[in-house]
């Protein structure tokens, strides 16, 4: 055999080799690299009974004289992160009522600011939330109810 004709053989068989890992493993990596995130999903809340999309990642909802309120459940983590806000001047305090599977509404107090975030850990569960602005006694209405499956 010339040594032309041996290396192109050399060669041939070399680019096989490569043409047949690269099939066989480069599929293989990518579902490997993607398991985990395919594993994980996040779910954003939405209003069974309605009120304005302002827009936003999660999307936010409101009625006219009320806060916004959105909320996205993420698997991985377990939790549920509630956004809300929309008010600064002459706020006291936000109240967040919360409400899941089939217990009574509970009302938590929290702090002033134009836009809020408030991680809840959510184990398995449907959630129920509402937001209203409040100075001293004085109060907005409550913002739209949002639900949020966290099952």
């Amino acid at each position: 055999m010339s040594v032309l004709a041996r290396r192109r053989a050399v060669t041939a068989l070399a680019s096989a080799l490569v043409l047949a890992t690269g099939i066989l493993t480069g599929p293989a990596a990518q579902a490997a690299q993607s398991a985990p995130a395919a594993q994980c999903r996040t779910t954003n809340g939405f209003p069974p009974k309605g009120g304005t999309n302002t827009g936003g990642t999660p999307p936010r909802y409101k009625f006219s004289n009320s806060p916004y309120i959105g909320a996205i459940y993420d698997s991985c983590d377990n939790v549920i992160k509630l956004y809300f806000g929309g008010y600064s001047a002459n706020l006291t305090h936000y109240i967040v009522r919360m409400q899941w599977d089939t217990t009574d509404w509970q009302d938590i107090r929290m702090a002033p600011g134009p836009r809020r975030m408030w991680t809840v850990e959510a184990p398995g569960r449907d959630y129920n939330f509402l937001v209203q602005a409040c100075n001293g006694s004085a109060c907005t209405r409550f913002s739209p109810q949002l639900y949020v499956n966290a099952r």
